[in-house]
This record gives structure tokens, sequence and C-alpha cells, in this order.
């Protein structure tokens, strides 16, 4: 016996109700319609699609391997069909350029616009109740994404992307069709500037700042994650006036800025955000309170932080650092701390008394007291290296 509509309209309200997911809602919406279901965010990835028996050919011709193909959505941009799904609430029913399905297809709307698109294939014809269905099935999507997560990035088409690559949940593969598909075009060097602090307890203050950014660079590619903002940029706009706009957009004296190293593909973002995580990391580690850290700056400590799982640091550093503490503590003196202000302030004297606080010429006898003392010579350069990469060493590990 045909159930009525709305025998169905309660059995698709019932599967959001028993809160099993997106899979659960899509399997048991295809039951319901008598027709494979997928769902795919706007970022071109599939979220979900039906597993009863017969689909799995449907999907081996419209989503092989799990995955939109980017010619294929080329195909349907081009028909006009991606826009008027993209463009209104109520279904569209059409036909697949590249198939001889037709299908049934609604966007999946939060109030900021649209963060998916829901699709019925035909395999068995359509009854007339099933556009009203589909816009129900679209709210229960809806539902259950916000119970999930935070859909506001997800209208955004490339937060898909970006996230996937940040938490590798997705094939370079897939990334690289889903970025040809929704024509993103990156700059041939980029960077990754991270924005962390003030902001992170107030999430409407992070999607403000991450307007006035993209207005301010509109060729940047901007979200908010992690209760920050991450921003990929060429790497020629990373000057300090564009790092004192971001300062002045997000301000707050907890607020800092992280920038990564240079790199030539998306799917490298991975990597870069890694750089992000270690200045953040070094910089608490370290007591480092400073608005704006390159990885470069810290390069050499994350180096270290890795070199020392399973590892005792210590071993590695020259053995004149520690007769120097013992030096220090036995006859009260400041020359481990003078020789560390000398090789970080790069051997210039002037400038490291003046950090010290103290006059040049003394800095210059305690350098010398450090040579005769420990047999030093603080005028060869792999010496000074030496000692300064074991001072920094010292430091992480205090």
């Amino acid at each position: 016996m045909s159930r009525t509509f709305a025998e169905r309209k309660e059995m698709i309200l019932n599967a959001l109700i028993e809160r099993r997911g997106i899979q659960w809602l899509t399997d048991q919406a295809a039951e319901i319609l008598g027709n494979p279901v997928f769902l795919y965010d706007i970022s071109g990835k599939v979220l979900s699609m039906s597993h009863r028996p017969g689909d799995e050919d449907v999907w081996e011709q419209l989503i092989p391997g799990g995955r939109l193909v980017a010619s294929n959505l080329k195909e349907t941009e081009s028909e006009g069909i991606l826009s008027k799904l993209l463009d209104q609430d109520s279904p569209l029913l059409g036909k697949f350029p590249f198939s001889p399905y037709r299908f049934m297809g609604c966007r999946v709307r939060d109030k900021d616009g649209a963060v998916g698109i829901a699709t019925i294939v035909e395999k068995e014809p359509f009854r007339k109740d099933d556009e009203e269905l589909l816009v129900i099935l679209c709210k229960t999507f809806l539902f259950e994404m916000l119970y999930r997560e935070r859909t506001a990035m997800q209208t955004i088409p490339y937060f898909g992307i970006f996230r996937d690559i940040l938490e590798n949940t997705a094939l370079e593969q897939d990334i690289l069709e889903r970025c040809k598909a929704l024509h993103l075009e990156f700059p041939g060097t980029m960077q990754l500037i991270g924005v962390k602090g003030g902001l992170r307890q107030n999430t409407l203050s992070l999607y403000f700042a991450r307007e006035t950014i993209m207005n301010i660079l509109p060729s940047a590619y901007c979200i908010v994650y992690d209760e920050g903002l991450i921003i990929v940029t060429d790497k020629r706009y990373v000057t300090p006036g564009f790092l004192n706009k971001i300062r002045s957009t997000v301000p707050g004296e907890e607020t800092q800025i992280g920038i990564s190293q240079p790199f030539d593909e998306i799917i490298k973002l991975r990597d870069a955000y890694e750089e992000l995580l270690a200045i953040r990391d070094v910089n608490q580690r370290l007591g480092i309170d400073q608005p704006i850290t390159f990885y470069e700056d810290i390069l050499l400590y994350h180096f270290m932080e890795i070199a020392s799982q399973g590892n005792d640091l210590r071993r590695f550093c020259r053995s004149e650092i520690r007769k120097i503490e013992e030096y220090d503590k036995k006859y009260d003196t400041s020359l481990k701390v003078s020789l560390e202000a000398y090789l970080e302030a790069g051997r210039n004297v002037q400038q490291a008394a003046g950090r010290l606080g103290i006059h040049k010429n003394t800095l210059r006898y305690r350098l010398e007291r450090v040579e005769d003392l420990f047999e030093l010579d603080l005028t060869d350069e792999n010496t000074c290296f030496d000692l300064q990469f074991s001072l920094r060493m010292l430091r992480l590990i205090q």
C-alpha cells in the first residue's frame, strides 16, 4: 500500500528526531522517496549519498569515487542549473546534461545563504508531492547540520575546501577537482596569516573582522576557523602596512598575528597552518608577548621542540654554557645573560648593552671575561652559532 503524503512527511521528521546523523537522514529519505538521494555542500564536497540496493549504479555514473566531477559540474553550471538551484528555495526539476537521469534538487539554506544542495535522482517516476517533501528534507538537513556544527562559514564556497585541507579529511585529487569546479585561482606564491586572541570569545566580532579584511584586500581568502581568522593571500601583500591594518581591525592586547613561510600550492595549506600552531606554542612556552611573529622567527625553536621528543636537549648544548652558569651562581655574576644578549643582538655591542641597561664598556669587559675564563673565541662564526643555538635550547627547556 502506497504511503500518504502525511505519513511520508512524518517519517522524515521522525528520522530527524532520532539524531543519527546526515547519512542516516539520507538513507531514510531515499527509502521514503523511493529514489536515490545525495547531499553536497557549496564547496562541491559530497556529504552523503544513499546506500539502498541499486543506488551504487547511479553513483558510479554521477559521483564516481564519492566525488563530484569538475567537468560535470562545469557543464551543469554552463546550463544555468547551479545558479537556479542556489538562488531559489523551491525545488528545481531538470535533467543532468551528462546523464540520462532526471533530478529534483533544492538548496539547503541557512539564514545567511545556501550551505548545500539536496538532490533526488529519478530511477522511479517522481510523485506529485515529492517537491514538497524535498523542501521538508532540506530543512531537516539544515537542522542536522546546525546540530553538528555551525553553518555560518559554509555559505563561503571555499570554506569546506580549506577545512578539509586543514583537517586532512579529503583526498588531494578531490581537493583539486573542487577547486577547479569553483574556478578558484590562487597566487603563485602565498602566505598564511593567522589572527588569534582578543576576539575569540566574540563570534560576531570575528565575522565583522573578516568582512573588513576582505574589503581591505578583496583578492585574499579569509575564513573563521578555530576561534580565529586565517587569511591566504599573495606573498606580495604581506607588508607591514597590511599587517598593521589587520591589527587595527582586530584590536586588543591579547591579539597575536602569525605568518607562515611562503608556499606555492593550496594543498600545502595544512603545512602552513602547522607553522601557525608552532608559532603559538613556542610563544606560549617562552613567554613571548609580541603582536606579530613570522615562522622564521621561531623556526629554530620549533626544530628544537621536535628534536626534543624522546631526547634530552641538554646533551646537544655546548659544555661551556653549563660552566658559565656555574660560575655565575658561584660568583653572582651575569656572564651568561650578557653573552646571550650579545648573540641575540647579532653581536652588536651597542644594541645588546642597551637591552641590558648597562654601558657598552661593561658589556665588553664581561665578554672578554667569557673568552678568557672558558677559552672561547667570540670572533669565530661557528663558535657563536653553537653558543647561540645552545642558549636557545636551554631557554626552550626552561
